[in-house]
């Protein structure tokens, strides 16, 4: 049951770092300060390096036998490498 909980709070915090990924790579593209597109990259540094963390989690369960239906991990893995 925790490892459950475990995996829906890990898809949880994929989704926001997805939200918060697109929402800093937008305000990026759209910066014409230089100082501030420097913030900016360290933000999107961290929130990439953030979501490497989570899809090595979702790797590392997919590998593991305890899980039976493994879709919805692959689609988060997915997500997390297409963005």
């Amino acid at each position: 049951m925790t490892r459950a909980l475990t995996r829906q709070q890990e898809v949880k915090r994929i989704a926001e770092g997805v939200v918060a990924f697109q929402s800093i790579h937008e305000k990026l593209v759209l910066s014409s300060n230089s100082s501030q597109k420097e913030k900016l990259e360290d933000s999107l540094k961290k929130e990439i390096k953030k979501l490497q963390r989570s899809r090595d989690k979702v790797k590392a369960w997919i590998g593991s036998n305890e899980i039976k239906d493994k879709k919805p991990l692959m689609d988060q893995r997915k997500l997390i490498e297409t963005v």
